[in-house]
């Protein structure tokens, strides 16, 4: 797919986000076809030194963890703890359509971040902010990290079996979830410009467009994405508990162990139960025959179901059940799962980006994949052509760097 075909194509993001939640929704609009120019203090992302594992040599700081969420990135090295690096802020985001950031308030401020201070010298550019534990008050300073808001939030209440410890998720979840979210917020201000009449990255601007600003803030995110769980609670006043791989409100929902392994199955009606039962030769059971019925009668039927189950060899069970058109699936390892999708994609589903091997991005654009155009970028990688393009001459950007502004 031409990059020129790609939908945000000529969108111009300046990218001043650190670490997950931000670059990971930069790099959704960057695979998208937007222009984005990662903006990096001289000590770069800190998650360029997540490793191991690295790629490549170690020195080049493209650690794993920071390739999967930054590659079709541009970086530029600017430090907005001086006046030039502030400047040079100022001349790029009055180049772009969109500039995003996860600064905690204080530091967005004395970096050039500061929502009055955008919103006064580029009043037509769209904002978008991933916050911490909250957008305004006493809390708004917090550092927050997937972890903290996992445990705050309640997720780690509910994760993990019943007479267990709470538990996080494996991957950094809320941190994606909150970078999707604030995503969705960017492109509702891109398009809200554009039914404005602001033509997209062409650099021209139209008095009565203002601007607009997006806020996430991680902990609220997270509390947000309980939803049943959370509904649960307000609808009873009960405290909602852990489930395992179980769940609270339809049964069987949960793992299984099978003679060689594990395996899920998801029964979602009364119809998929029949089947299920009628595959493990299992004689019907009136307090079973409804959802309601199973929820209530859960302690007698998992067992029953799981003394069926652990007889069978997991992928004979699971071709059974997939037969009769019962969700099942088995529980696999993180290999055995990209196995599956390279077999799905006819064994090229990793897309080659440099010297990287990265997963694509899931969505695709008339029956395309999305590129994979630009490697992960090397810290400062591009601060030179990034500046010629925004008017400076070479004599200029060596003064530049001379001064430590950029590097």
């Amino acid at each position: 797919m031409a990059d020129r075909a790609l939908p945000l194509a000529g969108v111009r993001v300046l990218d001043c986000s650190r670490v997950l939640a931000g670059p990971f929704a930069t790099m959704l609009l960057a695979d998208l076809g937007a222009d984005v120019v990662k903006l990096e203090p001289p000590t770069g992302d800190e998650s360029r030194d997540w490793g191991p594992p690295f790629w490549g040599d170690p020195a080049e700081r493209i650690s794993a963890y920071f390739a999967a969420v930054n590659r079709n990135k541009r970086s530029i090295v600017a430090d907005l703890g001086t006046d030039g690096g502030r400047e040079l802020l100022d001349l790029l985001a009055s180049r772009s359509d969109l500039l995003m950031h996860n600064a905690r308030p204080a530091s967005a401020e004395r970096l050039g971040l500061g929502g009055g201070r955008l919103a006064e010298r580029h009043p037509d550019l769209v904002v978008a902010v991933v916050d911490g534990f909250a957008i305004a008050g006493e809390n708004a300073e917090r550092p927050a990290y997937d972890l903290l808001a996992q445990a705050v939030t309640g997720l780690m209440a509910v994760t993990g079996e019943p007479l267990g410890t709470p538990m996080k998720v494996g991957v950094a979840l809320l941190d994606l979830l909150a970078g999707l979210e604030v995503a969705v917020g960017a492109l509702a201000g891109l398009l809200a410009a554009e039914r404005q009449g602001r033509r997209l990255g062409q650099g021209s601007r139209i008095d009565e467009v203002r601007g607009s600003r997006f806020d996430v803030a991680l902990v609220e995110a997270g509390v947000a994405s309980l939803i049943n769980v959370l509904g649960n609670l307000v609808a009873t006043g009960e405290e909602p508990m852990r489930y395992g791989n179980a769940h609270p409100n339809i049964v069987p929902y949960e793992v299984f162990a099978t003679a060689d392994g594990h395996v899920a199955i998801a029964v979602g009606n009364d119809r998929q139960f029949a089947r299920l039962i009628s595959t493990l030769d299992l004689d019907p059971d009136d307090r079973f025959a409804t959802n309601a019925g199973r929820v209530a009668h859960r302690a007698e039927l998992i067992p029953i179901l799981a003394g069926a189950i652990a007889a069978r060899r997991r992928d004979e069970l699971v071709g059974a059940l997939i037969a009769t058109d019962v969700p099942a699936g088995p529980v696999n390892l993180v290999s055995e799962a990209l196995a599956m999708m390279q077999a799905t994609a006819g064994g090229a589903w990793l897309q080659d980006a440099g010297q990287t091997r990265l997963a694509p991005n899931p969505i695709w654009v008339n029956r395309e994949r999305l590129p994979a155009r630009e490697a992960p970028p090397r810290l400062g990688e591009h601060t030179d052509a990034v500046l010629l393009e925004a008017g400076l001459d070479a004599g200029q950007i060596a003064h530049l760097r001379a001064s430590g502004v950029v590097a």
